[in-house]
């Protein structure tokens, strides 16, 4: 059944398994796993985050009191998985990095393995407050199949300082929202954010097939065309207190390239709209 579940590299397929089997439940009871019957999951994907992944958890569990919180970890050399257990959370360990989107899959799979409704999700750096990803969940909760958090809304508090990235990675979100938005005809503004929060049947569809390596920029054309209502809602997210980006403008550069090929590819795909 697994083997079905998944479409990308074997490395993928392996690793998503091998979450499965291995989900650990929190050191001690906690917040994570006293809900039973609360059908909210946020997850954290994480690689390498042990200066943040506890203070991640926590802000969680503050603002989505009713949700189990689950870390992905990403293959971590460092205490990431440890930490996490500690902090009471769930952890579900990739045996080696495969990257966000294999981490994605694994929640989606993992959510309705275990009869979760909603999803939220947020990056292990603490750059997305919590508070945040809860108002996503509102948007689903309202009818929502994707809610989106958007950095560069017109409608972001103004008397909260802009986010601000490199020249690189501000050139290509506008580059990947201007394709996507032509080729949804649906217009986005922040089309690489990873702080989102879905329902079952975006968990479903992205479950049967996700990028590895686009998987913010891929999935909204993929769920547009699907025929999911995907909503983006103004957020605020804050500059990294930990650790570094791995990406350079030389990645940015070639990144760019590869996801506008994927969205041409993307684009050729028949629609695929629920009668």
């Amino acid at each position: 059944m697994e083997r079905t579940l998944f479409h990308g590299s074997v490395a993928e397929k392996r690793a998503a398994r091998l979450a499965h089997r291995h989900v650990e439940s929190p050191a001690s009871p906690g917040p994570a796993c006293q809900n039973r019957s609360v059908k909210k999951l946020v997850f954290i994907p994480a690689w390498n985050e042990e200066q943040s992944i506890e203070a991640v958890i926590a802000d969680a569990r503050e603002h989505v009191p009713g949700a189990d919180v689950m870390v992905v970890d990403d293959g971590s050399t460092d205490r990431t998985p440890e930490l996490a257990r500690r902090a009471g959370a769930l952890v579900a360990s990739l045996p080696f990095n495969q990257g966000v989107g294999a981490a994605h899959q694994t929640a989606y799979i993992y959510a309705l393995r275990h009869g979760y409704e909603i999803c939220g999700q947020l990056d292990g750096d603490g750059q997305h407050p919590a508070s945040e990803v809860a108002r996503l969940i509102e948007a689903v909760e309202e009818g929502a199949d994707l809610a989106v958090g958007s950095r560069f809304a017109d409608d972001v508090n103004p008397d909260i300082p802009e986010y601000r990235s490199t020249f690189a990675r501000r050139l290509g979100q506008r580059l990947f929202s201007l394709l996507v938005s032509t080729s949804t005809r649906q217009t986005f503004t922040d089309t690489t954010s990873g702080m989102r929060a879905l329902n079952v049947r975006a968990m479903e569809m992205f479950a049967e097939r996700y990028s590895s390596e686009f998987a913010e920029v891929e999935s909204l054309q993929q769920a547009v065309r699907a025929g999911l209502t995907v909503r983006e809602v103004p957020v605020h997210m804050v500059p990294r207190e930990h650790g570094h980006s791995f990406i350079t403008p030389l990645t940015s550069a070639f990144y760019i390239f590869k996801t506008l090929v994927v969205l041409l590819i993307g684009q050729l795909r028949p629609r695929q709209v629920d009668q």
